[in-house]
């Protein structure tokens, strides 16, 4: 399922974003974006966290996520921002030594004054925050309160920006909204739900009305329902795959899969950006419109290869295993007591 929403979200920039920001490449492919991809991976993400944070202390456990994503992203930013200044065409709106700073710090969500070098970036800081709020909440436990919490987290954002409420409001009420991802907390609520059901602690039906809710927040906020509705359907067969039994169908093709799932999270971060600019060059040396996609989908996955291999996996073994010292740990497990 990772490596379904990582190719929806490299079908949606190489088919349709590429050409809408940069109209030489050629025309989209339809009228209108199919953006499910991030928002499926967000959902995983939540569900992986329900998973694994129950073994050893939340501290470590938190230090072992940042460990495993923000190397690797540190790197992307680099790497995609040094590829644009140097062979970026000069019609471009390229990024600023301002905006590697911003990206580099996560504050772009934040600061308007920055933008993203990768639009694909507006994830991690999400993730990290999600991340250290599971760290913070999971040694309490919630209980039965759990699932209150979840509808709070789908419902709350739409009424709080209902009827354009949040978009009327002041300059830091809208940073302060967008760089929370406060509008995506119902793809962390349904990542948990999801967890639960497969607990059998949650019924079916209950699993079920999450679901709408959350077709319909993203509604809410998106006013896109295609895309939407896109969410919903991979979002069951998220919960199918969480509940099994395994999908015995596809062990002819486990060693492709397994390798686009080994390199997921570097083809997420390197995807879009990097892919247009392959993209271009290829259509100055003359290449049609399917030779460019094919060109660009296939070195982004040689380059996330790369990523993966000699940044990612090598970061997290060096790293995960230190143990975190100094006043920040302290005080973070003090804090989990």
């Amino acid at each position: 399922m990772r490596v379904l929403a990582v190719l929806a979200v490299m079908f949606t920039h190489t088919t349709y974003q590429g050409p809408f920001l940069h109209p030489e490449l050629g025309a989209p492919l339809g009228r209108y974006p199919f953006q499910v991809g991030a928002s499926v991976l967000l959902v995983i993400s939540a569900y992986f966290v329900c998973v694994t944070i129950r073994r050893g202390s939340t501290s470590r456990w938190l230090w072992r996520r940042v460990c495993r994503v923000l190397p690797p992203y540190l790197a992307a930013v680099l790497f995609t921002y040094t590829l644009l200044v140097f062979f970026g065409p000069s019609n471009w709106i390229l990024p600023t030594r301002h905006d590697l700073w911003g990206n580099l710090t996560l504050a772009a969500s934040f600061d308007p004054t920055v933008q993203l070098i990768d639009g694909s970036y507006w994830t991690l800081p999400l993730q990290l925050m999600a991340f250290a709020v599971a760290a913070l909440l999971w040694p309490r436990g919630l209980g039965n309160r759990i699932t209150t919490l979840l509808w709070i987290m789908i419902l709350a954002p739409v009424a709080l920006q209902w009827n354009g409420r949040i978009d009327h409001s002041p300059i830091w009420v809208i940073q302060l909204w967008n760089g929370l991802g406060l509008h995506r907390m119902q793809l962390f609520a349904i990542g948990i739900a999801i967890w639960l059901w497969s607990k059998n602690r949650i019924s079916a039906p209950h699993l079920g009305a999450l679901l709408v809710a959350t077709v319909f927040a993203q509604h809410a906020h998106t006013a896109d329902w295609p895309s939407s509705l896109g969410i919903g359907a991979l979002l069951l067969l998220v919960a199918l795959a969480a509940r099994g039994p395994d999908w015995t169908v596809f062990a002819s093709i486990r060693r492709p899969i397994e390798f686009l799932a080994r390199i997921s999270f570097a083809l997420y971060l390197l995807n879009q950006e990097v892919g247009y600019l392959i993209a271009y060059r290829l259509m100055e040396l003359g290449a049609g419109r399917l030779a460019q996609i094919v060109g660009a989908v296939a070195g982004v996955i040689g380059l996330a290869w790369l990523l993966t291999k000699y940044v990612e996996e090598p970061m997290f073994r060096a790293f995960s295993g230190l143990r975190v010292r100094g006043l920040g740990a302290r005080a973070f497990a003090w804090l989990n007591t």
